[in-house]
């Protein structure tokens, strides 16, 4: 099969599963209004404090978005593997590295179309409503955070297909990486000890490059934590394409 026919055939087995259709317009609606509902509540008192970020707080529902995001990729491969018709598709393609590269590349692309607009939304969304305490596109750090937003979602995809193409299990991948990423760097953040690690989890150092108010305790720049993530994400894809290649479905 072409290139152009294996794209196609994950795009129709995507829009075939409702289940899948609906996460990312949902992990896009869930940053947007989050966030908007979060900062329409913020008055002065709130936004004179040191540490208020304006655009930190128009991204605080990336923490409830990105489980869908995790949904959504997980089905990608997940669903495949609890059905069984994974040993139909590889009948149906043999190259596994163009049928794995055709779900990463499906689920990349369908991501970052949601994340970029989830991403413009939220900014907007939430700065209009925080009024004068909001940010103004165009000041410094703004256009980094919200494309960093927008390439959030399609990393964390990357990150999660690989991962699930790695366990070969729906629920086992579920199971894993919703408590890893919804609820491991919350905590080890408030460890003395660990402190210093939480900073190099994948989600902690993709969400450092949605702030413009810089944290002193960070190792590492903005950027950099986005960078870290995306490191996250290729050590994943390529396990998960070692294990497609090395076992039987």
């Amino acid at each position: 099969m072409s290139v152009n026919a294996v794209l196609y055939s994950e795009w129709t087995k995507i829009r075939s599963v409702r289940s899948v259709v609906w996460a990312l317009p949902l992990a896009a609606l869930l940053l947007i209004g989050i966030g908007a509902g979060v900062s329409g509540s913020v008055g002065s008192g709130e936004a004179d404090a040191t540490d208020f970020d304006p655009v930190q707080l128009g991204y605080y529902g990336i923490f409830f978005a990105h489980v869908m995001v995790i949904a959504f990729a997980v089905l990608v491969v997940g669903n495949e593997y609890s059905t069984g018709s994974i040993h139909t598709s590889l009948a149906t393609v043999p190259r596994r590295g163009l049928f794995y590269g055709a779900k990463l590349t499906t689920g990349a692309a369908l991501s970052l179309m949601a994340g970029a607009v989830a991403s413009v939304g939220t900014f907007f969304a939430s700065q209009t409503l925080l009024a004068e305490n909001g940010a103004a596109f165009g000041d410094e750090g703004t256009v980094r955070a919200i494309v960093a937003g927008a390439l959030y979602f399609p990393v964390l995809a990357v990150m999660c297909i690989g991962i699930t193409a790695m366990l070969r299990s729906l629920m086992l991948s579920m199971g894993l990486l919703v408590p890893f990423l919804f609820l491991v760097s919350p905590v080890l953040a408030e460890i003395p000890v660990l402190r210093d690690l939480a900073w190099y989890l994948p989600d902690r150092a993709g969400q450092y490059a949605l702030r413009t108010h810089l944290d002193a305790a960070a190792p590492y720049s903005p950027m950099t934590g986005l960078l870290i993530m995306a490191v996250w994400a290729a050590v994943a894809a390529f396990g998960g394409w070692l294990v497609l290649r090395n076992r039987d479905a």
